[in-house]
């Protein structure tokens, strides 16, 4: 799984690329299923490139190309005046559109003020930017929110319902700015670029379907969780493997989404 991910990274900045990734196999599956989407945008046309932690890209004739994949205990962004050492993103572009981000292992708070932690997710550039400019955590729900799993039994009830309170948390409706006092009424903050797709909206519903979410795991699904990841729009992609079929799957399902939403 290295290797694909190796030469993901190489494909994507043009020339050999160092990767430092974090311990454990649970996050070089984060790594592989961020870096294959970020090859199938690619190869539908999307810009797509490597940037660093201080917002600087990673380009060919760069000296250091090392691309590094956060470590240690989840947290928020890191601010750009802690240099380039800290966790990069892969950032895509339809032509013409707005810039995009993927980050891996980043803490979103919610509104009860709990953070957690997205494995795999893709928001608006601005947002990004804005974070770096002092550090921490965006409040409220990235368009995309992609949870992995590199375990070896089938995925529980329970595991779905996790996520399910995760994303409950983290979204932020048109009736909760008031009190909590954020303004505009944006799906995130904060730097959301204005637009009617990014403003909040009424329903949990609502917000379920006009994002992306997945569940995706390297083993498959138990039958009694597909009611609630029907019902709450969560994707389920299981048996995600190297080489395999459901890889395929899972990258056009995002790729599809992107290109539908003019990402």
């Amino acid at each position: 799984m290295i290797t694909n991910v190796a030469t993901a990274l190489n494909t994507i900045v043009g020339r050999t690329t160092i990767l430092t990734n974090a311990a454990g196999a649970g996050r070089m599956f984060e790594l592989f299923v961020m870096t294959e989407i970020a090859l199938g945008l690619r190869s539908s046309g999307f810009s797509v490139w490597l940037q660093r932690s201080d917002g600087t890209p990673i380009r060919p004739t760069d000296p250091n190309r090392q691309f590094i994949q956060r470590g240690g205990a989840p947290s928020g962004v890191q601010p750009a005046a802690a240099g380039p050492g800290n966790a990069g993103v892969i950032c895509f572009q339809a032509p013409g559109g707005p810039r995009w981000e993927i980050w891996n292992g980043i803490q979103f708070q919610g509104r009860s003020q709990t953070l957690h932690e997205i494995d795999i997710a893709i928001v608006p550039s601005s947002v990004g930017a804005a974070l770096r400019l002092t550090g921490g955590s965006p409040t409220g729900r990235p368009r995309v929110a992609i949870e992995c799993k590199d375990v070896g039994g089938n995925g529980s009830l329970d595991e779905m319902r996790t996520l399910v309170a995760r994303l409950y948390d983290l979204t932020l409706l048109h009736a909760h700015h008031i009190y909590l006092g954020l303004t505009p009424e944006q799906a995130i903050h904060p730097g959301s670029p204005v637009g009617a797709r990014y403003r909040a909206v009424l329903t949990y519903w609502q917000e379920n379907r006009r994002t992306k979410n997945i569940l995706a795991r390297r083993t498959g699904f138990v039958r009694g969780t597909a009611p609630l990841s029907g019902y709450h729009s969560i994707e389920p992609h299981g048996e995600i493997l190297v080489g395999g079929a459901s890889v395929t799957t899972l990258v056009s399902s995002v790729v599809d989404w992107a290109v539908q939403n003019a990402l």
